[in-house]
């Protein structure tokens, strides 16, 4: 240590002694001289000299003045200083300038035989550019002329080291006169602390900075670089505030169908550039990027796109590898107009037909295969969306939006090999007062692409309202789907793939609300559904998964529905409770009411059941087990402003219904205080037969009947076996019918009251009949009763019923008596008993008719009266008991279609009277025997005496007489003036001979009369012979003069043209007839004779009978 301080201090003395050496001293004066001559050199001569070079030399060379305000040189700091600097062109239009450049040589180029500069600073930087043309600058001159090649040989990378780089509130100014913008950076600011291309530097790492205001927007550089390293590896910090996105749009394609009309984009973003190997680069962008106040309009002017903020959050991005990770997408404010205009046209397919079709019109080669772009999104963020919905494609304009609309994703990749999951959606539909939604929340959404699977775990919807309006013309108002203008036509064919699976594990409508209103009715008609609440669960079309559902509704105000139970989406199969309460059907009423004469007042339908249905290759399978009620049920006769029907309730309980094989099994229908009118009206119609209206002028427009074509009958299909229905009971529980006939004058009204009964085990089943039993009053006095066995229902229906009514009043009666007989009634009593036997479409009837009493009052003069005797029909028909019993037999087909057994029974009736009035006789003769000829009794020519057929038909008549003692019989007996006369003429021909045998008989001893005797065929020549020699008129003699012998025809010709027979002779015998007739009347008979009349004779012919008769006729 000792040793070297002394070194040193040895060293030190040697030094000093050479320097006060005089060579040492004569070196110091020239150096003093030079470093003198230096600063005087360049503080004072070379600033001027270089001012002036570099004005004429810049200017020559740009073309354009320049000047400087001034120049400093230090050469001892090595330094220099420009001030002033302009550049400008015709019209003293400064193009460029500063305020000052500030340059400091370092001393390490002398070493380092390079350009080492300490420091370089530029403030107060001006360059104004303008563009005068499409592609063309008022600074184009200089730049064709910067941009010609030049031969020079290519040289190394230049050795430098420049520190200290800073551009201090430089401005750049660019008018764009083709587009008519002026563009503006300003506060430039750009520090460079170091560049080098030095090895001893190429470690020391660069922080560079730069900041600039471009039309109001900050711009913030920031990071670090190596460029002339190895790796040429960068870093690279990009800070962009507020930049205005608008101002782009003037240097954006004229052909594209949109414009960008506001927006600010903002962003904080890492760039990391490196070479990893030759040609081999790694890019890496970490950040993240904002833009503000979006606003993309059509070119038009229609609102398009926009949003208020989009936050876009780098993971990292490398282009050169086509790689983009996003840490996360925020989207807020989102506002899209989706719109369709008269001609059809949608915006977004408008726009995307103009995007695509000039890349059609022009097709390019296509380049070589890129490598696949990949891309993940960690996730995605929507909040206080707004979609807008303008639909005027249709006759009624539809406008809303959609708000509050919210979605959050999950990670999602390029490769969609992992699930998707969106963990919410939510938003607000509002199309006005036709739809609105107050909230639709979906969560949990899980998609998962290579499977084809969706997966909800929740869907609720809350406070919906929908309104829906069919107008007078019929057409639904409400939200229609838009009448789209087809624009573009695809040749995409749509692949086979693999079918998608949804399943959602809750599924909530809550609170939704919907009214429909129908205006094309004669009477809107009104359909609210209010507070409708719906909750499914782990529904799927995942096929045989069931999940379940379970509804609540209010139905127009007063009624419910609930449903409850399991849904099979595929395939279809349900199962699930209903109950429905009291559903009010008047606001059905205007569907029905316009075409019926009849109006529904009041009516609610009630349920309780379980309602299956299933879907499988074999067809839909249906059915429905429980019970249904129609209550409360009221209708109005519109024409006659009266109850028509009405009743408590109308039950049908323990229903099975099937609908393939289609069978309907009910355990009970019931109905209870049940009301029908039934009215005639004044113009003698039935109300019943007028519930349906008459198309107007149908009357008018009815066509004339065409002729009657025959039709060849084809084979006839065989007939479908009938529908299985079976029902076990149907009661019946106080009904009333009232009947009013106003077609009469005064009216006539009666009820039918406590109706009540039962029909038991009826079915279509062909073996099976059922048991029926009802019991009722009519006129509250008369009691009704039916009883019987019958099978209507079966493919051939089965009748054996029996019905009785006794006692009903026939005073209430007078009113039609009086309008068509001319009489009232004054007393009488209707019972009437019927049977019904139905078999294999054949029909057997007796209805017996017992009216008790029956007398005629006042007479009415009415001029619908019959001219007809009623009183005598009345004693016809009426015993002496005051009964008239009447059976009416009544049989027939059903197969034949003109057969009616109502129509049957009126006629049978109808016809009686008339039959009474008309053929008193003939009535008689049915009723007591006698046959159709009681009205007469035929005698033999020439003869008053009665035969056996004569003495059967007095005997029928005289039993008619005594059982109708009101009848008196009034007797005409009548002669044929011809036949009558021969045979009077025979009858004295006859008992000439019985005289002459009257004389053998004596001689016997035998006492007879005349009538008494018979002439036997063996007898009759013998006693012809006497009687024609006793006879006095002349006759044939012989050629002696004695009588002839003539034969037995000569002597009867002779013996019967000399009897002479008058006409009163005739006249007598029609009178010795009815005395005949009267006398065994009232003899034998034992008909009082006081009611037995003789009336004149007559002698006459008969073309329609035989004459030789008596007539009777009844008073």
């Amino acid at each position: 240590m000792a040793e070297s301080t002394a070194s040193n201090s040895a060293t030190m003395l040697r030094l000093t002694g050479a320097l006060k050496s005089p060579r040492s001293k004569q070196i110091g004066k020239w150096l003093a001289g030079i470093f003198v001559v230096f600063g005087v050199l360049g503080f004072f001569a070379a600033p001027p000299l270089l001012k002036s070079i570099l004005q004429k030399q810049l200017s020559v060379q740009l073309h354009r003045e320049v000047s400087i305000e001034n120049i400093d040189i230090n050469p001892y700091g090595l330094s220099a200083k420009v001030s002033g600097f302009s550049i400008k062109a015709e019209g003293s239009k400064e193009v460029a300038g500063f305020d000052e450049l500030f340059v400091n040589l370092s001393s390490a180029s002398i070493f380092k035989l390079a350009a080492v500069v300490d420091e370089v600073r530029l403030q107060g930087l001006r360059v104004a550019v303008s563009r005068v043309a499409e592609g063309r600058y008022d600074i184009s001159d200089l730049l064709d002329e910067w941009m010609k090649p030049k031969d020079e040989p290519e040289s190394g990378t230049p050795r430098f080291s420049v520190n200290n780089i800073q551009l201090i509130n430089g401005k750049i100014v660019f008018d764009d006169q083709p587009k008519g913008k002026v563009h503006t950076i300003s506060d430039i600011n750009l520090a460079l602390p170091f560049v080098s291309s030095l090895p001893y530097h190429t470690e020391v790492l660069v922080n560079p900075s730069f900041s600039a205001t471009i039309n109001g927007s900050l711009l913030a550089l920031t990071g670090d670089s190596k460029p002339f390293s190895e790796t040429h590896e960068s870093r690279l910090n990009l800070d962009l505030d507020r930049f205005d996105l608008a101002g782009l749009q003037p240097y954006l394609p004229d052909s594209l169908p949109f414009r960008l009309t506001s927006g600010t984009l903002d962003s904080e973003l890492k760039a990391m550039f490196k070479e990893v190997s030759d040609q081999v680069y790694s890019v890496s962008v970490v950040g993240a990027v904002h833009v503000s106040g979006l606003a993309l309009t059509e070119s038009e002017g229609q609102p398009l796109l926009g949003w208020k903020r989009l936050d876009i959050e780098l993971d990292n991005a490398d282009p050169i590898k086509s790689k983009v990770a996003v840490k996360r997408v925020g989207l807020d404010g989102l506002d899209v107009s989706l719109a369709v205009n008269k001609q059809g046209e949608f915006n977004v397919m408008r726009v995307a037909d103009k995007l695509i079709r000039p890349a059609a019109a022009t097709p390019e080669p296509k380049p070589a295969p890129a490598k696949p772009f990949e891309w993940s999104l960690g996730a995605f963020d929507l909040t206080n969306g707004l979609i807008r919905w303008q639909d005027e494609s249709n006759l009624t304009p539809v406008a809303g939006e959609v708000r509050n609309l919210q979605v959050n994703v999950g990670k999602v990749d390029s490769k969609l090999v992992e699930p998707i999951e969106i963990g919410e959606v939510s938003y607000q539909v509002d199309l006005g007062e036709r739809f609105r939604v107050e909230k639709m929340d979906i969560k949990g959404v899980r998609v998962d692409l290579p499977a084809h699977r969706v997966e909800i775990a929740e869907i609720i919807n809350s406070g919906t309202r929908a309104r829906m309006l069919r107008n007078k013309a019929g057409k639904i108002e409400w939200v229609s789907s838009p009448i789209l203008k087809t624009i573009r036509a695809t040749d995409a064919q749509v692949k086979d793939e693999k079918p998608w699976v949804g399943k959602v594990g809750k599924l909530a409508v809550e609170d939704l609300g919907f009214r429909f209103e129908d205006r094309s009715l004669e009477q809107v008609a009104v359909q609210e559904i209010e507070g409708f609440n719906l909750l499914g669960q782990e529904l799927t079309n995942e096929p045989n998964k069931k999940g379940s559902i379970s509804l609540k509704s209010k139905i127009n105000k007063k009624g419910s529905l609930n449903v409850d139970g399991s849904l099979q989406i595929y395939p279809l199969d349900v199962a699930v409770k209903v109950e429905t309460v009291a559903i009010p059907l008047l606001p059905l009423e205007p569907y029905f009411g316009q075409f019926l004469n009849i109006s529904l007042t009041r009516g609610q339908v009630s349920n309780k059941g379980e309602a299956k249905a299933k879907l499988d290759a074999a067809g839909l399978k249906a059915g429905y087990k429980g019970s249904f009620t129609l209550g409360d049920f009221v209708a109005v006769d519109k024409l006659n402003s009266a109850d028509f029907l009405k009743w408590k309730s109308l039950y049908f309980g323990g229903i099975d219904f099937r609908l393939e094989p289609m069978a309907i099994n009910i355990g009970e229908i019931a109905l209870t205080d049940y009301f029908s009118r039934l009215i005639l009206n004044k113009e003698g119609k039935l109300n019943v037969a007028d519930i349906v209206k008459k198309p107007e002028g149908e009357a008018a427009n009815k066509e004339e009947p065409k002729p009657e074509t025959k039709v060849v009958a084809k084979d006839a299909a065989p007939a479908k076996p009938p529908i299985p229905i079976k029902i076990g009971k149907i009661t019946l529980q106080n009904g009333t019918v009232n009947f009013s006939d106003l077609f009469v004058r005064p009216n006539y009204t009666v009820n039918v009251t406590k109706l009540g009964g039962r029909v038991t085990n009826l079915s279509s089943a062909a073996d099976t009949v059922a048991d029926m039993e009802l019991r009722g009053r009519y006129a509250n006095s008369a009691p009704v009763q039916i009883l019987g066995k019958l099978n209507p229902l079966a493919a051939k229906s089965y009748l054996d019923i029996k019905a009785d009514i006794t006692g009903v009043d026939l005073v209430g009666f007078s009113p039609y008596s009086g309008k068509y007989a001319g009489y009232a009634i004054e007393k009488g009593k209707l019972s009437l008993n019927v049977a019904y036997k139905l078999e294999n479409n054949q029909l057997a009837a007796e209805n017996r008719l017992f009216i008790d009493q029956f007398t005629f009052g006042e007479k009415i003069e009415s001029p619908d009266a019959t001219k007809l005797p009623v009183n005598l029909a009345l004693s016809l028909l009426k015993n002496n008991r005051g009964e008239i019993d009447l059976n009416l037999p009544i049989s027939g087909s059903l197969d034949d279609p003109q057969f009616s057994i109502g129509g049957l029974i009126v006629k049978v009736i109808v016809n009686l009277f008339v039959k009474a009035v008309t053929s008193p006789f003939a009535l008689l003769g049915s009723m007591f025997g006698g046959g159709d000829e009681l009205s007469n009794v035929e005698f033999a020519a020439g003869r008053a005496t009665l035969n056996d057929a004569a003495g059967k038909k007095l005997e029928a008549l005289a039993k008619a007489l005594n059982e109708r003692n009101a009848l008196k019989l009034e007797i005409t007996g009548r002669a044929d003036p011809v036949a009558d006369r021969e045979g009077a003429k025979r009858v004295a021909l006859e008992r000439a001979m019985q005289a002459e045998k009257l004389k053998d008989l004596k001689k016997a001893g035998e006492g007879k009369s005349l009538d008494e005797i018979e002439i036997a065929t063996d007898e009759r020549t013998a006693y012809l012979t006497r009687a024609y020699k006793e006879a006095k008129f002349p006759k044939p003699r012989n050629m002696i003069g004695l009588q002839k012998e003539l034969p037995v025809e000569e002597m009867e010709k002779l013996m019967l043209t000399n009897l002479l027979v008058s006409d009163d002779d005739v006249k007598a015998l029609a009178a010795r007839r009815a005395e005949v007739v009267q006398g065994w009347l009232v003899d034998q008979g034992k008909v009082p004779p006081e009611r037995v009349f003789l009336l004149p004779s007559k002698v006459e012919a008969d073309e329609k009978g035989k004459a030789s008769r008596v007539d009777f006729s009844l008073k």
